[in-house]
């Protein structure tokens, strides 16, 4: 059995370096903190390094509703010629490009510079609590177990691994929206793809379960564009047994390097995320898929006839998992009526957007503008010395659809890292922090709060 040794004492734990992750260790240790960030993978960034567009940034109402360090990582970007910046999307409200390659770069940069003590091949194992409160973790480093004290425990591993170690009080569904491997496809004639698409009227549509606009128009945007459907050559392909995959439409965006299109139509249901045989089974039936959709594009759709696999995201990506019970929950008539509550310290600009559990469809509705996060969505109601961030805050199957993606995740984070730091040097726990103070501590950085 591994030994297991002590790995010294910080003010703030970060447990998974994803959008949620990466910002709010980055935000801890610019405020002072002594920061450690615990990685499982061989690289940072978690699904930002897929070579998807990042969402939420923009909002219907076409207000930039991301600031500070989500907004600065954009824009460092563009001075590397990896990102094309924000671009107004009527299907996704916004789409930002980013070239993921140089994303897992800048994240090793941004660590860096902001002295976070960083551990990658770390996975999380156990979680210490004394009389309700977190006092350190415990971490799998190749060869040994590591102990670590902390004042402050984030957790976002995304699966709300740290919470469930806690034994914080969490929700989470009987059946769980399905998972996807994302990758991106290489050599694409664009313009042929485009023709394609006039031309075959019926692939242009989208499903009836979207609520939102598309339109020729929106895809001769030379600085991105998303398409949402070739429903009518995936039916004669899955006729002539040509189509494997348990999804009604497919899903192309453009990337930011030329004539390549990043492709998220992969769909495994029944994943148990939880489990390691579960996610085992979802990463080879994915790779089986992206196999059958290259074979597809190829033979069905103009302008892929030589297209190439680029990249395959190094990762299964998980939609949903846990969800921590918070002091506060964000929920469907927030999001309906456009709240933005004077606690708010994130905005969330994206669409509702809900993989239906067990089936092949998508339900996607707009949210007129953003909606603002409450605080009290990122604090445990059972455990102090703990905040969540990423995916896994406080919210109901109503809002949870607009507040998981990447671009929310990142201005929750940053939030996370500002509020663990205000905790640690006040000496106080997350539900006794003043939402006011964080508030404008986090405007003092850059973040939009409201």
């Amino acid at each position: 059995m591994a030994e297991t040794v002590y790995g010294g004492k910080y003010d703030v734990i970060v447990a998974g370096g994803g959008p949620g992750g990466l910002p709010a260790a980055i935000a801890a240790a610019r405020a002072g903190m002594k920061t450690l960030l615990l990685e499982q993978h061989a690289m940072l960034g978690g699904l930002t390094v897929s070579s998807m567009p990042l969402l939420g940034y923009v909002d219907r109402a076409g207000r930039l509703v991301l600031g500070g360090i989500a907004n600065e990582i954009v824009t460092r970007l563009q001075e590397k010629k990896a990102s094309r910046g924000h671009v107004t999307d009527p299907t996704s409200a916004s789409l930002t490009l980013i070239n993921a390659n140089w994303m897992r770069i800048l994240a090793c940069e941004m660590c860096d510079e902001a002295g976070v003590d960083t551990r990658l091949y770390s996975r999380l194992t156990d979680v210490k609590v004394e009389n309700g409160r977190v006092v350190g973790v415990t971490a799998c480093q190749i060869e040994q177990h590591v102990y670590y004290e902390t004042a402050m425990l984030i957790d976002a591993t995304g699966n709300g691994t740290a919470m469930h170690f806690a034994g914080a009080h969490y929700e989470r569904n009987q059946i769980l929206m399905p998972g996807s491997l994302e990758f991106a496809i290489g050599n694409v004639d664009i313009d042929a793809f485009l023709r394609f698409l006039e031309e075959n009227p019926e692939d242009a549509k989208l499903p009836d379960t979207y609520t939102v606009t598309q339109s020729m128009e929106q895809m001769y945007n030379r600085n991105g564009f998303g398409v949402t459907g070739l429903m009518k050559s995936i039916e004669i392909a899955r006729a002539n047994g040509e189509y494997i995959i348990p999804r009604d439409c497919a899903v192309l965006v453009t990337t930011n390097e030329k004539d390549e299109i990043h492709c998220n139509t992969t769909r495994v249901i029944n994943v148990d995320p939880t489990d390691t045989l579960s996610v085992t089974r979802a990463e080879f039936e994915a790779h089986k898929q992206v196999e059958s959709l290259m074979h597809f594009f190829r033979k069905y759709i103009g302008g892929f006839a030589n297209c190439t696999l680029n990249y395959i995201a190094p990762f299964f990506g998980i939609r949903e998992t846990r969800r921590i019970k918070g002091i506060k929950q964000l929920n469907g008539d927030d999001v309906k009526n456009c709240r933005v509550p004077k606690d708010s310290i994130a905005m969330a600009g994206y669409n509702f957007d809900v993989h239906v559990p067990g089936k092949v469809t998508t339900v996607i509705q707009p949210v007129e503008k953003a909606v603002g996060i409450p605080y009290g969505c990122l604090v445990s109601e059972n455990i102090d010395g703990l905040l969540v961030s990423g995916r896994c805050i406080a919210a109901t199957d109503e809002a949870y659809g607009l507040t998981r993606v990447m671009g929310t995740c990142m201005g929750v984070g940053e939030a996370a890292g500002t509020a663990a730091a205000l905790c640690v040097k006040k000496g106080i726990q997350p539900r006794e922090l003043c939402p006011e103070e964080l508030r404008a501590e986090l405007k003092k950085n850059g973040a939009i709060v409201e």
